[in-house]
């Protein structure tokens, strides 16, 4: 017949307790490897689409970057939400009456994003979408060599929506993210006199780094 000391026991209970902690403490690294922080940069290929106009807009490139971060949602990491917050350089190439300028636009953008990994794949392609939502910083318009300040004239905000596709490269610490986004504006940017309508667009073109990952 086998006897438990009441010493025994307690050690049972004790190494009982040590694994199950070291076990969560496994799972709760595991699960959360691939939280990621990190830097972008790229070109915005910008342009407007206006309406009841006589101006008449091409594209511009300008330039942005900004901060990102990641949190996987779905075991594995199949599935995320990432955020950003961007410096986007916006507007378009103007024509008025065969006179050739700009309209300059600025904003900071707050992007969140739920983002589709391909699993299985060690250069991760992804699907990425979400809205934007961006503050105005400047408004300008540049023609024949003179400049106007026109930010009475162009709303605070501005609301748009990103569709795009990326890839992921992974490495031991750290990522390499290429990824392109169509930026679709929903908001009438002018309130100016008149019925015209003016909603910003443009194609990004980003790479980022992840520095770090927990």
């Amino acid at each position: 017949m086998l006897h438990y000391s009441n010493h025994d026991k307690g050690v049972d209970v004790k190494s009982t307790l040590w694994l199950a902690l070291i076990g969560l403490a496994l799972i709760s690294s595991d699960s959360f490897a691939l939280l990621r922080f990190g830097l972008k940069a790229g070109v915005n290929l910008a342009n407007v689409e206006a309406k009841d106009t006589d101006v008449d807009y091409e594209i511009k490139p300008g330039f942005t970057a900004g901060a990102m971060a990641e949190i996987p949602i779905s075991p594995g990491g199949g599935m995320a939400v990432r955020g950003e917050l961007l410096y986007v350089q916006k507007g378009a190439k103007q024509t008025l009456m065969n006179n050739e300028g700009k309209l300059l636009a600025e904003e900071l953008a707050l992007a969140p994003f739920l983002v589709f990994y391909f699993p299985g794949v060690k250069v991760q392609p992804f699907l990425e979408a979400g809205p934007e939502f961006g503050w105005n910083t400047l408004a300008k318009s540049k023609q024949d060599g003179e400049t106007w300040n026109v930010g009475a004239d162009w709303r605070d905000n501005n609301f748009s929506i990103n569709l795009g596709a990326g890839v992921l490269i992974p490495f031991e610490h750290t990522d390499l993210v290429i990824d392109a986004r169509y930026n679709l504006g929903l908001v009438d940017v002018s309130t100016g006199v008149g019925n015209s309508t003016v909603k910003t667009n443009g194609i990004q073109i980003f790479v980022g780094y992840n520095f770090f990952k927990l």
